[in-house]
């Protein structure tokens, strides 16, 4: 999961038989965010305006280009044709596995969101009857796009457990040992990547979120559980097993008993409540409930100051439902990682931009990410780019 992979591909040095797919690369890059003409695309790529002509021309029959229409023109002369890359060529699927709710959203190839929707899940239900729906939920959002299966190239799947080599191996209830990939892979084709929730909402917030500027990070997701995710220089760790970042594991971090700090809280005027009554309480400065969140927030930043002196990341994302209280919860958090980070200032400390959004559109955003890097990889492995009418992966 390398965030900006294309970038560092392209500087790599190639031979002179790449040139040309080099080239169509770089045209690629330079619009796939804003359309551009012929002597702007040159400039961003890097040619000539001969060349840049030449490649443009190739990539729009082979369907990677499209021709936007003019802007006004503003003076005298015909105003320039622009040129953008074809997200739309083809989808991607992102789908978030939760406790209670499954996610589906499908994508363009730039990961922009064409179309969501989610179904509400129970605990009791095995595992097959969540995916099998999870499939049905993909299938509706197709139909919804006047599209079929084959038209989804890559498939990003959050799942809230440890996972490694797409099997679950830890965190959920009779999910241990299923092949999530192979479920999926019965009805689709593409190439299915499975993944745990929290290294997801750490890719999306890398790659689109609160920590797009940093190169490396900490996630920590704190709602109804704890969790973490690791980037460090532009990659999301998974360490050797698929258990990187999983420091809530040890009972001596306290996180997997945290939440009994938020329940069951009695206030000053003898009421009790538990998590968003202890937090609505501690906002309007309730001491009872003001204690209470900075004994959970003590607990909590232990573990994500350990996570800090072993990694040293310039930012700490923190997302999950807690993160609703804004500071109530983040002001306490950040004193008592600051006090634990004895070696090093501690990094800012930041909600999350995608809230509850974050492993759905990592989902998403590696699925798209993937496919841009079979282009990649394709090329600068000797491949010809291919027409959109063919998958990457049958090149």
């Amino acid at each position: 999961m390398l965030i900006g992979r294309e970038a560092s591909l392209l500087r790599q040095p190639v031979g002179q038989s790449r040139l040309r797919r080099i080239n169509s690369l770089a045209v690629i890059e330079a619009i796939r965010g804003e359309p551009l003409t012929i002597p702007a695309i040159a400039q961003v790529a890097g040619l000539s305006k001969t060349a840049a002509d030449t490649v443009v021309g190739d990539l729009v029959a082979l369907g990677w280009v499209k021709n936007i229409e003019p802007l006004s023109p503003t003076g005298a002369g015909r105003p320039a044709n622009r040129y953008q890359f074809n997200a739309g060529a083809a989808v991607v699927a992102g789908i978030d596995i939760g406790q209670h709710t499954t996610r589906a959203e499908l994508a363009d190839l730039n990961g922009e969101v064409l179309a969501t929707r989610s179904i509400t899940v129970s605990a009791a239900d095995p595992p097959e009857a969540v995916l099998a729906d999870a499939v049905k939920v993909v299938d509706q959002l197709l139909s919804s796009q006047g599209r079929e299966r084959a038209a989804v190239w890559a498939m990003g799947v959050s799942v809230p457990a440890v996972v490694y080599q797409d099997v679950v191996t830890r965190g959920l209830d009779d999910w241990e040992g299923l092949n999530v990939r192979a479920a999926f892979a019965a009805s689709f084709e593409c190439p299915i990547a499975v993944e745990n929730d929290s290294n997801l909402a750490a890719f999306a917030e890398a790659w689109k979120g609160s920590a797009a500027e940093a190169g490396s990070m900490v996630y920590v997701h704190s709602g109804n559980r704890t969790g973490a995710g690791v980037v460090l220089n532009n990659t999301v760790v998974r360490g050797a097993n698929g258990a990187a970042g999983e420091i809530g594991a040890l009972p001596q971090m306290g996180w997997e008993h945290a939440q009994q700090y938020l329940h069951d809280v009695e206030l000053t005027d003898g009421r009790r409540v538990s998590r968003e009554g202890v937090f609505d309480a501690a906002t309007a400065g309730d001491p009872l409930a003001v204690a209470a969140v900075d004994r959970f927030a003590d607990v909590i930043a232990i573990g994500i100051a350990a996570l800090v002196l072993t990694v040293d990341p310039e930012i700490v994302v923190v997302g999950g439902g807690n993160v609703q209280a804004g500071d109530t919860f983040l002001d306490p958090l950040r004193r008592h990682v600051e006090r634990l980070c004895t070696v090093r200032p501690a990094p800012p400390i930041v909600p999350s931009a995608l809230k509850d959004r974050a492993s759905i559109t990592g989902a998403g955003g590696l699925a798209a990410t993937s496919v841009m890097e079979q282009l990649y990889a394709s090329a600068l492995g000797g491949k010809t780019l291919s027409s959109t009418s063919t998958p990457p992966w049958k090149w």
